[in-house]
């Protein structure tokens, strides 16, 4: 149920967390550097196939500046072929990328502490060849140090993760949801209970990419109406940013309809003008078991009164 392996299609630069020291990792590729005398040294990430320089320090511009996305054949074959223990030599001919420039690599494989590929260290023309077997562990040390933070940075996610509750609206979060509202569904089934599920979104402003001040403010009424509108045994959750979702348990169809109405005219009342859609489905106790089909129908049914919404508005 929880989203494992998210943290794999995440770039790292682009997450500012605590567990991770990026300053620290740029004093390593300043060391190896001035180690190796090499005319570059870089840490990629890999993700969805491409790579992407996490920090590096450059003998001159070579294009491989923090934050820079490529994609390398050679490199990948590279990455996924090799055990993860000690170091590779391979030369600059065998990549694609503008690592094509340099004659000599040295590279070194990092993982998440799950086992999963995170990317690598590369050591390009280095000019110290005659103490390169004792700079090795040298490599070694630097990617210990990332693995550490990359654990931590790891055991954070997963704790939050495993967190049931939502921290802006403290409902249920998408997880809370999987875990309390399957064994809710199966007790309320026994007593021959009709279920329903609603799904209501906020429409915010498109233009903003980020949530403002008084969106995250609506959020918070609604999450408020939502829970004020609810008897005991129903189950509520916030899904995602801008969206909620309601399993209800009712006597029959027309009672999903009137819960609705009441809660559209809550929002009328209380929102703030609040821009919102609604999708539901309906179920009896003998037509399904499983949540899922009941979700995939609310979603449909949210799709096409959004649709029927911004053809009302233009």
């Amino acid at each position: 149920m929880l989203a494992q392996r998210n943290h794999h299609r995440l770039w790292l630069r682009e997450q500012d967390h605590p567990a991770i020291s990026l300053p620290r990792w740029q004093q390593q590729m300043d060391l190896l550097t001035s180690f190796y005398r090499s005319q570059a040294s870089l840490i990629l990430q890999l993700a969805d196939n491409s790579f992407q320089v996490v920090c590096t320090q450059q003998s001159q511009d070579y294009k491989l500046s923090g934050g820079t996305v490529f994609f390398d054949a050679g490199l990948l074959k590279l990455v996924e072929s090799q055990s993860g223990y000690g170091q590779s030599h391979v030369k600059g001919d065998a990549f694609s990328s503008g690592l094509s420039q340099f004659q000599h690599v040295i590279c070194q494989l990092i993982y998440w502490p799950d086992g999963e590929l995170f990317g690598c260290i590369l050591i390009c023309d280095p000019d110290q060849n005659r103490f390169q077997e004792h700079l090795a562990p040298l490599i070694e040390t630097t990617k210990s140090l990332i693995q550490a933070e990359l654990k931590h940075l790891f055991l954070m996610m997963k704790v939050q993760m495993l967190s049931v509750q939502d921290e802006q609206t403290c409902m249920l979060n998408q997880y809370g949801f999987n875990l309390m509202a399957p064994r809710q569904l199966s007790l309320s089934r026994r007593f021959g209970s009709h279920a329903g599920i609603i799904l209501v979104e906020a429409l915010f402003d498109e233009s903003t990419e980020v949530p403002t001040e008084s969106d995250e403010q609506r959020v918070r009424i609604l999450a408020r109406i939502i829970h004020s509108s609810l008897r005991e045994a129903d189950v509520s959750a916030r899904i995602s940013h801008n969206q909620f979702i309601i399993l209800c348990f009712i006597d029959n169809e027309s009672n999903l309809d009137s819960l609705v109405l009441r809660l559209k005219k809550q929002f009328a009342k209380e929102g703030q003008n609040l821009n919102l859609v609604t999708g539901q489905s309906f179920f009896t106790p003998d037509t399904q078991i499983s949540l899922d089909p009941m979700q995939q129908q609310a979603i449909k049914s949210l799709k096409l009164n959004r649709l029927e919404q911004q053809k009302t508005t233009k």
